[in-house]
């Protein structure tokens, strides 16, 4: 039996609705600097919806999202966003995990307005903490972490946390898991990009624990890490394991060299059997196989 799962990440989705003056006296400032100079030209909500729509007329078995929902953490994005979903999926085929934009200044972060307004996406928890949680869909478990953490202006890194990676190794560990594909969904990627400028801006501090804590769960291990920040798609291998880490592009950017797309995962057993990815082309997604070191375009 195969089971597929869909993933989308880095919407970024902007709105200035009944926005004050007051709201950008703090790091939204500079990054509504950056939304007229750079970013605001290329992530576009009418894309993202081009995606929700191609993800649902897949009818994947679940969906999972990586975070950076929207761009300036401001409550009008948070409730465009929570509209678009529920125009697309119910609470139960829908899990998500927040990122660094979602947690864009100090109040948002604090005030849990990403946890509010998605609660219904994000699986209760047995300990009163938001992270890490678990939704168990059978045959496959979905482990969430948040790396997103409060950072000063022009940084965008992560950190997980001593806490959550206990927390996720009991999961991870209970005996009702053992016979099935587990999943680890974090925003911040495990790996660094040296492709990236100002890489050490954006990374996740605490990436090496994270996966010595998977070498350390040995067979009780994720077989897969979904992650997405970088914009870009990205497939490799955790160094000293067997766990295939898949990094998703943006869902809502408009042409370059990484225009938005989401991924397919097809799982068969406690195997990745497949991963294709569906890249929008302006009026349409090419459907490319992207697995076993395989990347062949398969047309639309």
């Amino acid at each position: 039996m195969t089971y597929t799962i869909a993933h989308f990440s880095d919407t970024h989705v902007l709105s200035l609705k009944d926005a004050r003056f007051e709201d950008f006296l703090n790091k939204r400032f500079t990054g509504a600097v950056n939304l007229v100079l750079n970013r605001g030209r290329h992530y576009r909500t009418e894309v993202f919806e081009a995606v929700l729509d191609a993800i649902t007329e897949c009818a994947p078995d679940h969906v999972v999202c990586t975070g950076d929902l929207v761009n300036l953490a401001l409550q009008a994005e948070f409730d465009k966003v929570k509209e678009l979903l529920a125009q697309h999926f119910e609470p139960a085929k829908l899990t998500i995990v927040p990122g660094n934009h979602d947690y864009y200044v100090k109040q948002a972060m604090e005030l849990g307005h990403f946890e509010q307004t998605f609660a219904q996406y994000i699986p209760k928890t047995s300990n009163g903490k938001t992270y890490p949680f678990v939704r168990d869909l059978g045959d496959v478990v979905l482990v969430g972490l948040c790396s997103a953490i409060e950072q000063p202006v022009f940084f965008a890194g992560g950190r997980i946390g001593d806490e959550q990676l206990e927390e996720m190794s009991r999961l991870l560990s209970l005996p009702e898991y053992q016979d099935k594909f587990k999943i680890v969904l974090v925003h911040h990627p495990l790996l660094p990009d040296p492709e990236r400028r100002m890489e050490f801006t954006r990374q996740l501090a605490d990436a090496e624990s994270l996966i010595h804590t998977f070498w350390m769960l040995g067979d009780d291990a994720p077989q897969m890490v979904l992650n997405g920040h970088n914009h870009r798609y990205r497939r490799c291998v955790l160094p000293g394991t067997e766990i295939v880490n898949v990094q998703a592009a943006s869902a809502s950017r408009f042409g370059g060299h990484h225009p938005a797309e989401f991924n397919l995962y097809q799982i068969t057993g406690q195997s990745l059997s497949r991963i294709e990815r569906r890249i929008f082309d302006s009026d349409h997604f090419k459907r490319v196989v992207a697995y076993e070191g395989i990347e062949m375009e398969e047309g639309t």
